[in-house]
């Protein structure tokens, strides 16, 4: 059985506050094998990542929205500090316009040999596109609207088949039969003299979803990529409606609470909180109104 785990590392808007720090999300899938990333890496993040007990070298890729300081800047630390603990297997960096940005700062400057891999993903137009993929774990970007080249991301376990025991006895297999473990492995295996497939015996185990929108506008990308998510990490800078001229291209809790209506998603965590909101409690009373809605709060821990 896989389990998808996501930890809040900071959830505030533009400037820290006593509670909040910069954004970073860090999720971690255990199946077969192991992944870790990061959503984004503000200033303040490998500190944060310290105190939830986090290993800095479990990290296996960062995946950047765009470039505002607030949700990058904790990148030089963490390849310093990742070079120090004697990292060796590369560090793969993913956002819209990577190359030129990090190339421009020298952030990937490290103190050890391992390798800093960066890629581009598209930040134009509204098409969905799948930028990394294993066995069991595929990661989509998509384009939102955020007045600078961003995205948004989706992290997908890829749908699975596990064996029914009532067609598997129907086409001769025994319970607890070892041939299962070959039609496991083999993908077909023969019993009683009849070459059985694995589909033919399997039910399809949907995956579970994990999108982080970024620091976006509600958009028409957003919207697809947040159809039928387990859990939507969504940007929510404003408790109440700024107007139709805002000045900075984030969301609000009541176009969060408009959208996601139709959408099926299961679960909704706000982040990215203005500062002017430094009631924790007030925060949580307006938003866990709504059912399947929580707040985040620095250090909080959601299993999907």
């Amino acid at each position: 059985m896989s389990s998808i785990t996501v930890t809040v590392l900071g959830s505030t808007a533009g400037v820290p506050t006593r509670e909040r720090g910069h954004t970073a999300i860090y999720l971690r899938h255990e199946s077969s094998s192991v992944f870790s990333c990061l959503f984004d890496c503000g200033e303040g993040t490998q500190r944060q990542m310290l105190k939830a007990g986090i290993g800095i070298n479990s990290v296996d890729m960062i995946f950047v929205t765009h470039w505002h300081g607030d949700h990058c800047l904790g990148i030089p630390g963490i390849i310093d500090t990742m070079g120090f603990e004697g990292r060796e297997r590369p560090l793969v960096v993913y956002g819209p316009k990577a190359r030129k940005m990090l190339s421009r700062s020298g952030l990937l400057i490290s103190r050890s040999k391992f390798k800093v891999i960066v890629r581009d993903v598209p930040y134009r137009g509204k098409k969905i596109t799948e930028i990394f993929q294993t066995p069991y774990i595929t990661l989509l970007s998509a384009p939102v609207c955020h007045g600078l080249p961003a995205v948004c991301y989706a992290f997908r376990e890829n749908d699975r088949l596990s064996i029914d025991i009532e067609k598997a006895v129907s086409a001769g297999f025994r319970e607890n039969d070892r041939m299962l473990g070959v039609l496991r492995e083999k993908g077909s295996c023969v019993v009683q003299g009849k070459r059985v497939k694995l589909e033919d015996v399997s039910n399809v185990v949907k995956g579970r979803k994990v999108v982080f929108s970024g620091d976006t506008e509600i958009c028409g990308t957003l919207r697809e990529m947040a159809r039928g998510a387990d859990l939507l990490i969504q940007d929510c800078t404003y408790l109440e409606f700024p107007g139709e001229n805002r000045p900075h291209c984030h969301a609000s809790l009541p176009e969060i609470v408009e959208m996601t209506g139709g959408l099926d998603v299961k679960k909704v965590l706000l982040t990215h909180f203005s500062r002017k909101y430094s009631d924790s409690g007030v925060v949580r009373g307006a938003v866990e109104k709504y059912d399947g809605f929580q707040a985040a709060e620095d250090l909080c821990v959601v299993e999907v």
